[in-house]
């Protein structure tokens, strides 16, 4: 197999034919890696490429990279008839024109979001085989917009970690020791080695932002409730989102309009979609958030430094401290914040554990409601008969089931949405501690927290049955802040952008974390800072392959 590192070789194969890539002009090529919407529409449009070519080609990465190479194992299941609905797509465009900016484009979806025509794992070796009745709306959503599903993305079982019963271990495709984060692990993993162009990832806690931040990608968490969670494995309905993640802001708003949308069968995505309308009597005929990619978004606003999150690896904090001067540098005025200790137990020490534990009562409740929307015989019903054969039958696999996840099942089994705890925990705790947070912003008057994402680069693989020593690694006791955006009554919009690359060649972000359903203004910081510094590079672990580059017509 031939790979082409990028200023390695001297040749370019065009179309069959042997070129020097100085006798072309660069605008005059297409390349596939780090394709964004635009570079691909541009290409199909003009009769150079066709959305068959283009899934071809990132089929053939991820043959390359993902089941072979350096085995990124980032996707579960691959799409087999994506090929066939990207001809379709073709010659749809050919007769109608394009049906809008994701027309042919490739898209991944965690493997907890529902396919019709595809397994919906979750993870769980259970489920390898289990499909789902019908699409999730979201999925509806990406193909009646034009998108393909190319397949479905790894991740931690049931949304915990990066590894998973069915395929195992994801690994960074910039750092073959390292993990990805959780749990839309695959998600990221494919997003940045270029296995497509867009993913959905799912995030409870930290799980889009965590491995956005880990893999070097744009990831965003919405408000909660703004994109609908019907149709999509459930972790904690208290905090689940989905999330969409790509390599350029553009492209992440572009995917956020079709999958922000209005759903029935969603409560708190009605209510959501209710107050967004109270907020701008416009949005009932939808949000164009390509509408706040604004080049100047930062100048002229207020942005609070969380200098108690400056305090990991030495290499991000100075890492944060260039985006602060950054911001700084295109008109944003910053105040440094510091939090009291209230404030650090409940959002980034303590508190989060209890908070997580107290809303995984109604775990079982959900996961149950879920299941029984299969109608196969074969997928179980109950967490009981789930604890049953994993114990009994997927623990004595070579890809046991880890512990994290028998211990959610057990304790699930032992706790109930009517204990007085609970209620509580609804009632008193989450509003409490999301009028802390609404504090933060109007004490100091800012319109965005800024924060590196973690503490530390990516982590050595801990699971038994991969794990990998690497002395490299840069332990932190520092507080950990992924959790605050989705640990609330109403979840804190927060996207991550990448900042730069430590000296082992691992990316990093840094966060624009907003107050709730001020979704277009986070967008809008973050593309400012992305368009001012473009830091996001490719890994020289999974270069072009011969072939991706095409001159346009």
């Amino acid at each position: 197999m031939n790979r082409m590192h990028k200023g390695a070789l001297a040749l370019m194969f065009l179309g069959g034919t042997i070129l020097s890539p100085t006798a072309i002009a660069a605008d005059k090529i297409f390349k596939l890696e780090e394709a964004t919407i635009a570079d691909i529409q541009q290409a199909v449009a003009s009769g150079s490429i066709t959305s068959a070519a283009v899934v071809q080609l990132y089929l053939d990465r991820i043959a390359a990279y993902d089941k072979a190479g350096p085995k990124i194992n980032s996707i579960i299941t691959v799409n087999p008839k994506a090929k066939e609905q990207a001809a379709a797509l073709d010659q749809e465009r050919a007769q109608k024109g394009p049906r809008g900016p994701l027309h042919g484009i490739p898209v991944l979806l965690k493997d907890n979001v529902d396919t019709f025509d595809m397994p919906t794992s979750n993870g769980s070796a259970i489920m390898k085989e289990a499909i789902a009745p019908k699409d999730a709306p979201i999925t509806k959503a990406l193909r009646d917009a034009g998108a393909i599903i190319l397949g479905k993305a790894a991740m931690g079982e049931f949304a915990g970690g990066s590894y998973n019963s069915v395929t195992g271990q994801t690994i960074n495709p910039f750092h073959l020791k390292r993990n990805t984060g959780g749990s839309s692990a695959g998600s990221g993993a494919a997003i940045s080695a270029n296995f497509a162009v867009l993913a959905i990832g799912t995030d409870t806690s930290t799980s889009v932002r965590g491995p956005s931040s880990y893999t070097g990608i744009v990831g965003m968490r919405p408000t909660t409730g703004l994109i609908p969670r019907s149709g999509i494995a459930p972790k904690n309905l208290n905090f689940d989102s989905a999330g969409p993640m790509a390599r350029t802001v553009t492209d992440l708003a572009l995917m956020l309009n079709v999958v922000a949308m209005r759903d029935a069968e969603d409560p708190l995505n009605v209510q959501v979609w209710a107050e967004v309308e109270k907020r701008d009597p416009s949005a009932k005929n939808g949000i164009d958030y390509t509408k706040a990619l604004d080049p100047n978004a930062i100048k002229g606003k207020k942005f609070g430094i969380a200098r108690d999150l400056f305090a990991g690896d030495p290499e991000i904090v100075a890492l944060a401290e260039k985006a602060v001067e950054d911001i700084r540098r295109l008109g944003g005025e910053t105040v440094d914040i510091k939090f009291d200790e209230n404030f650090i137990e409940n959002h980034l020490r303590g508190g989060v554990r209890k908070m997580r534990d107290l809303s995984d009562y109604r775990f079982r409740e959900d996961w149950e409601k879920y299941l029984a929307t299969f109608t196969s015989a074969k997928v179980p019903k109950t967490v009981a008969e789930f604890i049953r054969i994993y114990e009994t039958e997927v623990m004595k696999s070579p890809l046991p089931v880890e512990d994290s996840v028998m211990r959610l099942l057990k304790t699930s089994m032992t706790k109930s949405t009517s204990a007085p705890e609970y209620k509580e925990f609804l009632e008193k705790l989450m509003p409490q501690w999301t009028a802390e947070k609404l504090a933060v912003f109007e004490r100091y008057g800012i319109d965005a927290l800024v924060f590196p994402y973690v503490p530390t680069f990516a982590q050595p693989i801990s699971n038994p049955a991969y794990k990998i020593e690497d002395p490299t690694f840069v332990k932190s006791e520092a507080p950990v802040p992924a959790t605050m955006g989705g640990y609330s009554s109403v979840g804190f919009p927060s996207i991550v952008v990448p900042m730069g690359y430590g000296t082992q060649g691992l990316p990093m972000t840094i966060t624009f974390f907003g107050k709730p359903y001020e979704d277009t203004k986070v967008l809008g910081f973050a593309y400012a800072y992305e368009q001012a510094t473009k830091h996001r590079k490719p890994s020289p672990i999974v270069p072009p392959l011969s072939g991706e580059a095409v001159v346009l017509k």
